[in-house]
């Protein structure tokens, strides 16, 4: 008697097929039952049995099978399946917050509820050094200014980088977008190391043509 399983290696939940074949030397009839399995569950008629392999634990799985004769003689005989541990889910970027902009004579402000929001943001990338930040601005089709998407996450990693809380996280881990929300919102996404950042409708922002605009900006006097 010898029996095979068919794959040899699974997935845990994936199924698998063994199949034992048995002669006698005298010629006389034979019969294969008796299936069972050191795990998950296994169920068969004659020479072919299924096994389930759902809840079980990794590692291998023996299934063994009983022949008979009609002489009453017996043999067994067995085969291996190995359970393998399913891989880890691929990072995936995760939106961690948004703030508005409703400061109407200064649209592109970041506020102190938005201040809030990112120290929270950068928070999260002091714990965790390999992740980046995307920041996507939006804007509202009725508000005019030109660039004031882009202005909005300029700004909001300006504070990031440089305000007035000395976050100090490095810029190069923060990526600036535009998106078509249609709100007067920065989206801020926490992206980990592996993962990318595919939201449809987002635009890279062209740093060399927005920057960010002060609260204050400086006022040149005029020479007498």
């Amino acid at each position: 008697m010898s029996c095979s399983a068919n794959p040899t290696n699974v997935q845990a939940g994936t199924p698998a097929t063994v199949t034992c074949s048995c002669t006698s030397p005298d010629n006389v009839p034979v019969t294969v039952s008796g299936w069972t399995a050191s795990g998950g569950s296994v169920s068969g008629e004659g020479g072919t049995a299924t096994l389930n392999t759902t809840g079980a634990s990794a590692g291998p799985i023996t299934v063994s099978a009983t022949c008979s004769d009609s002489r009453g003689l017996t043999a067994s005989a067995s085969s291996q399946v190995t359970v393998e541990v399913p891989p880890p889910p691929p990072p995936e970027a995760s939106k961690l917050s948004e703030c508005d902009f409703p400061n109407k004579v200064k649209p592109w402000r970041v506020d102190n509820t938005c201040k809030a929001v990112l120290a929270d943001g950068a928070q999260r990338l002091q714990q965790d050094p390999d992740a980046k930040l995307v920041i996507v601005g939006n804007a509202e089709p009725g508000e005019k200014r030109k660039n004031l998407a882009g202005e909005r996450a300029v700004n909001s990693k300006a504070y990031l980088s440089g305000g007035e809380a000395k976050q100090a996280i490095d810029a190069s881990r923060i990526e600036l977008r535009t998106g078509s929300a249609g709100t007067r919102t920065a989206e801020y996404w926490v992206v980990p190391a592996g993962a990318t950042f595919s939201a449809p409708g987002t635009e890279a922002v062209d740093e060399s043509m927005v920057k960010a605009v002060p609260d204050h900006p400086v006022v040149k006097k005029k020479a007498r």
